[in-house]
């Protein structure tokens, strides 16, 4: 059996976030459009997961930033421990 912890961070200026994880949720909590690694847009309310499979790990850095250069954003990791 292999343990794992979720983490849950919170963003509120364009940044970004080393994933280090087998499984990753990005959820636009804000008001403004959500863009990850620049390429795929979030509307408000709006998530995206990428997930591995059992004892995999995403090395993936990931790019987030919002329109107008404010917003929100909450991130769920799986992290095995």
């Amino acid at each position: 059996m292999q343990n794992y912890k979720i983490d849950i961070l919170n963003y509120k200026e364009n940044g970004s976030v080393r994933s280090d994880c087998s499984d990753i949720t990005f959820y636009n909590s804000g008001n403004s459009f959500l863009t990850i690694n620049g390429a795929l847009p979030l509307a408000p309310g709006q998530s995206i997961s990428f997930n591995g499979n059992y004892n995999e790990i995403d090395r993936t850095i990931y790019y987030y930033s919002f329109v107008g250069n404010s917003g929100s954003v909450t991130i769920f990791r799986k992290i095995y421990i």
